[in-house]
């Protein structure tokens, strides 16, 4: 009996230390478990992180790429629109430097005899304008109640400006001093340059001024200006939109 109990007692302790094995393994399972859920949590935390960063080096490449697309792209926008800049400067020069030399010719023309605009050269008011001309007045003459004259524009001069340009044209008179140096002169000390003789007809305004003819009458004098200008006088004419308004006796040095 004793044997028997001693046995089962044995049994009894190899059960209970089997419990206890069983326990210390169900803990170690546990454990273990619990370890591998941790290690699949940073696992899991690591892939993230590493996505995220993947992410991030990416996305800051593409940025760096389109910057530079960007900026080569505004580079060459820049450069196109300097050539632009440039291109209409110089064009906006050329057309500065042919204003300039319109302007120019434009005043030789104003100069010029030949290329005056009367009433006679051009109907259209837009291109008339005034003036202020000596001439010999040719003639005088009316016609269905309106008084014209003909004239021929000449250039007058007085002074240093006569002898100047009497010089120029090899009409001064001069004379050598002792020291042998030239002098010009005019006796007159005025000078007139005529190389240009056409004859214009203007038209006078109903109310002209006329200096130095009495007027009897409301109307033009035209008898006594006739008179007048037979001695060939120098006139000087003031023209408004090819019309004569005023006509004044140049009064000589």
């Amino acid at each position: 009996m004793e044997d028997k109990k001693d046995e089962l007692l044995s049994v009894q302790y190899r059960i209970e230390k089997s419990g206890v094995k069983q326990q210390k393994l169900e803990n170690q399972l546990i454990s273990l478990s619990e370890e591998l859920k941790k290690s699949k949590r940073n696992s899991l935390l690591f892939m993230i992180v590493f996505f995220l960063v993947i992410t991030v080096l990416g996305g800051g490449v593409y940025f760096l790429n389109k910057k530079k697309d960007f900026l080569s792209k505004n580079e060459q926008v820049d450069e196109i629109n300097i050539k632009q800049i440039q291109k209409i400067n110089d064009s906006l020069r050329e057309e500065l430097t042919k204003l300039k030399s319109d302007i120019s010719d434009y005043r030789k023309e104003l100069v010029s005899d030949e290329n005056v605009i009367t009433a006679e050269d051009s109907t259209d008011t837009k291109k008339l304008k005034f003036e202020k001309k000596h001439a010999f007045v040719k003639r005088a003459f009316g016609q269905d109640d309106v008084i014209f004259i003909e004239a021929d524009y000449i250039e007058y001069f007085e002074g240093k400006e006569a002898v100047k340009r009497a010089k120029e044209d090899g009409n001064a008179e001069y004379e050598i001093n002792k020291d042998g140096d030239t002098l010009y002169y005019l006796y007159n000390n005025y000078y007139l340059n005529n190389n240009n003789t056409k004859l214009r007809i203007l038209e006078l305004d109903n109310r002209v001024k006329i200096q130095n003819v009495n007027q009897i009458s409301d109307g033009f004098p035209l008898k006594a200006f006739q008179k007048i200008i037979s001695d060939d006088p120098i006139f000087v004419l003031e023209i408004n939109n090819g019309i004569v308004y005023k006509i004044t006796k140049q009064k000589l040095p």
